[in-house]
């Protein structure tokens, strides 16, 4: 058996005590065993929060693990890579996304020709020239296809979801498999493979975004950590008017370090106001602001990206009667909500958002990346920290410390 390098977390057991960190450990190569699977050589994948809360163990992430039919998981579920094998029926699946996507690029046209599409599938050059052309990566959220929800075209919230990375094997090693119908592809000129590696990520924040109609209107984003910054920088492109943002200083994470940091990417990437709420005048100049910017109405839309619930305060502060809320970030623990002050009487909407819309979202930040926001978030040093996957401690260390953003690991 051919073996290969992976980080894993231990399945949690009701009871006992669940070890923060991880382990790098050897594994066999994972083979395609099903028609419809797909082999991808993983050559960069990131480090998302959710890694870092089942790195720290964390409470809420303990009980959805609980049901891990091993006794551990490869984690990581941000990636980008080559393929390196596929089932007869993945390969009429990428040849159809090579017809789809890319059915009018001179290589493509050059190489499937006249060619018999039987015939190409089984050719072992087929695999080669996906090698050589493109990048893969995939949506980790595989779902059933056959709840409610999935017979309406809502995958993201599949009933009975499995992710990747967290439920099963993940990317945080030399290779994965995954259903075809969960890949996307990209010839490699289109978008750098370090963007792609984040994809599922931009994913998250562009669903937030796509949640409202931002065109020419007014918003607030709560958090200006990864997803407050590639929400920021998606909301600019979809054409908000007046972004603010926000977010808290605390410990060795010093206000002149965020706003050398953080806010200054977030004003590149289209914030015309930044806010540290942990300062109370600071916090009463973002609602003071607010009220001057929009004729004393409010935000037409607030997207909160940290999961405090300070900021889901700010939020029923700074929203316009009518306008939307929509949350991404995860909080811990309860809190107390006058829903008639806040919510039903100024008519406010409230959206929870999970994962992305397939293939919607996809489609939308694809389109996005590729005018220009991709070139943007690797000049801008978006992307902190470049390391080894053995120093996957190291990268998760720099983000608890707030001195990293998006960190990539090269396997």
């Amino acid at each position: 058996m051919e073996y290969m390098k992976a980080v894993v977390k231990e399945k949690p057991y009701p009871g006992k005590e669940w070890h923060k960190g991880f382990k790098l450990v050897k594994r066999g190569v994972p083979e395609v065993k099903k028609p419809d699977d797909v082999k991808i050589k993983v050559l960069a994948t990131a480090i998302c929060g959710t890694d870092v809360g089942i790195y720290n163990a964390k409470d809420s992430l303990k009980d959805s693990m609980m049901i891990l039919q091993k006794d551990d998981v490869i984690v990581g579920h941000e990636f980008a890579g080559t393929i390196a094998d596929a089932g007869t029926l993945a390969r009429k699946h990428i040849l159809n996304l090579l017809k789809e996507f890319y059915g009018r690029n001179t290589v493509v046209r050059k190489y499937l020709g006249k060619k018999n599409p039987q015939k190409l599938i089984n050719d072992s050059d087929f695999i080669k020239f996906l090698e050589k052309y493109f990048y893969f990566t995939a949506e980790m959220h595989i779902t059933c296809g056959k709840c409610v929800q999935c017979k309406a075209g809502e995958y993201h919230v599949c009933q009975n979801t499995i992710i990747n990375g967290i439920h099963g094997d993940g990317s945080y090693a030399e290779y994965l498999v995954v259903p075809a119908r969960n890949i996307r592809i990209f010839l490699k000129s289109d978008i750098p493979l370090e963007v792609i590696a984040f994809m599922d990520a931009i994913g998250n924040a562009t669903h937030t975004v796509q949640s409202v109609d931002v065109k020419g209107k007014s918003v607030a984003i709560l958090g200006c950590g990864v997803q407050g910054l590639m929400a920021t920088a998606v909301a600019k492109y979809m054409g908000a008017k007046t972004i603010f943002v926000t977010d808290a200083s605390h410990g060795e994470f010093t206000h002149d370090k965020l706003e050398q940091t953080r806010f200054r990417l977030a004003r590149l990437y289209g914030a015309k106001y930044c806010y540290d709420v942990s300062i109370d005048r600071e916090r009463e100049m973002f609602y003071k602001k607010v009220l001057e910017e929009t004729r004393n109405a409010g935000v037409d839309a607030v997207f909160e990206m940290s999961g405090n619930y300070k900021a889901y305060e700010d939020a029923f502060k700074v929203v316009r009667m009518g306008g939307t809320i929509s949350l991404l970030g995860i909080p811990g623990g309860h809190m107390v909500t006058d829903f008639a002050k806040h919510i039903i009487f100024p008519g406010i909407t409230i959206k929870g958002i999970i994962g992305r819309r397939v293939w919607e979202t996809w489609d939308v930040m694809t389109e996005i990346l590729k005018k220009g926001l991709a070139k943007k978030f690797v000049r801008s040093g978006f992307i902190t920290h470049t390391l080894p996957l053995e120093q996957v401690d190291q990268g998760i260390n720099a983000i608890m410390k707030g001195d990293a953003l998006k960190v990539i690991l090269k396997p």
